[in-house]
């Protein structure tokens, strides 16, 4: 990711996987939003964070980023995994749910003040994610009331959607850098008294 222009190109492109995936886990809290989507918009949304997740794939393994190819793995395996049933898709959920932990992981590493707070936002919610998702799987909440039961299987979408939506900001700072330091222009040569 040598250029300018192809650096933004990818990041839009994660920025649209990323924002497609987190919405998809307020999606599957529809006991709290009330809301079932109709399935052709699932699948286009789908779609459009499968072709990002591939552009960013591509080319982080080309510049070999590994920040990059962390959250394009994620979103690829999200993708993949919501379009193939059974056992692959249960494997794929996980590694995006791995590569997405690993992405806030080196987003730690790698950053700092706000894009660190953003990168601990991201481990730790797609951490839960996996964790309480797991929990789901084992049918320890079946003795809860009807009312409950459902809160508690909306959590897993709801720690997915935060995990995502903070990696969308992450991913987007390539796209709000020349704002930022258009405004940085703005107010260094405002008179301001």
């Amino acid at each position: 990711m040598q250029n300018v222009t192809g650096v933004r190109a990818v990041s839009a492109a994660a920025v649209a996987a990323a924002l497609v995936f987190g919405l998809r886990g307020l999606v599957g809290a529809v006991v709290l939003l009330q809301w079932d989507p109709p399935e052709a918009a699932l699948l286009v949304g789908t779609v459009v964070g499968g072709i990002g997740a591939a552009v960013v794939f591509v080319a982080a393994m080309q510049a070999r980023d590994r920040r990059a190819l962390a959250i394009g793995v994620s979103t690829l395996a999200f993708a993949l995994a919501w379009g193939i049933p059974g056992p692959i898709g249960s494997v794929l959920y996980v590694i995006a749910q791995g590569a997405l932990i690993a992405f806030g992981v080196l987003t730690l590493r790698s950053a700092r003040r706000v894009q660190r707070a953003f990168g601990w936002i991201v481990a730790v919610a797609a951490a839960l994610w996996f964790v309480v998702d797991l929990l789901a799987q084992t049918g320890a909440y079946l003795a809860l009331s009807q009312e409950a039961l459902g809160l508690v299987l909306s959590i897993p979408g709801l720690l997915q959607a935060v995990a995502y939506f903070a990696a969308a900001v992450l991913v987007a700072v390539p796209l709000l850098e020349p704002v930022g330091r258009g405004l940085g222009a703005l107010w260094s040569s405002a008179e301001v008294r």
